[in-house]
């Protein structure tokens, strides 16, 4: 059963799979951009892998946000997918270095946001690429072996995003508000703002054959399984 007071109607213009992929990543995407960053227009947000689920929902909100976007991809066919969804600078972390670009791009200054979905090496690099009273969002979680001297250095403001928190403490405040982040979504995807990708479907008894793909293959956008 799902609690009624996290549900939003699904969008006219999405497909029931379409549906079943938005809540999970546009909730952790608003919720690090608007709720934990407070993105405002005309910033510039970096997001790591935006040719994921949260990245590529990440994207899309920040740009309607009225922010640049610099994003990481790891090849030209994700790179062409981002490039559609609006992202104003594209990096191929495998042939560039991000921090260099980044600080190229934004003239040594660094970029206001910085919002890492892969893990803990991403987390480290983000510190040198935000600008100083900036913020560093991560939907992962910090290691024993993080250096937090350069985040310390520009006394840079460090988020968490985990938009289960809900219900996991049944926070009930919370859970209206994530809520209402759907009934916002639901009509920017309606008005044709928004957009979200699948990469490809598996049947519910395929679930560990899919979970070897999304491993594998870190495809752009997000893997449905179909009940």
């Amino acid at each position: 059963m799902v609690d009624a007071s996290l549900l939003a109607l699904k969008p006219h213009t999405l497909s029931f799979e379409q549906a079943a992929a938005v809540p999970l990543v546009f909730i952790t995407a608003w919720e690090a951009l608007h709720d934990r960053a407070r993105i405002s227009p005309d910033q510039i947000v970096l997001i790591h892998a935006g040719a994921g689920g949260v990245g590529h929902a990440a994207i899309q909100l920040a740009k309607q946000a009225g922010a640049r976007v610099i994003t990481t991809v790891s090849n030209e066919e994700k790179a062409a997918f981002v490039k559609q969804l609006g992202a104003d600078l594209i990096i191929n972390y495998r042939t560039q270095d991000v921090i260099t670009e980044v600080m190229r791009w934004t003239n040594g200054n660094g970029v206001d946001i910085a919002f890492d979905t892969v893990g803990p090496a991403v987390l480290q690099s983000c510190f040198r690429c935000v600008k100083p009273y900036g913020d560093v969002v991560t939907i992962l979680q910090a290691t024993a072996e993080t250096d937090w001297s350069e985040a310390r250095k520009r006394n840079v403001r460090f988020s968490h995003e985990l938009m289960l928190s809900p219900i996991l403490l049944e926070l009930e405040q919370a859970k209206h508000h994530q809520a209402k982040i759907l009934q916002q979504c639901a009509t920017l995807f309606d008005d044709r703002k928004l957009s979200v990708a699948i990469a490809r479907t598996f049947k519910l008894s395929e679930a560990a054959a899919a979970q070897h793909f999304l491993e594998q293959s870190h495809p752009a956008g997000k893997l449905i399984l179909l009940v």
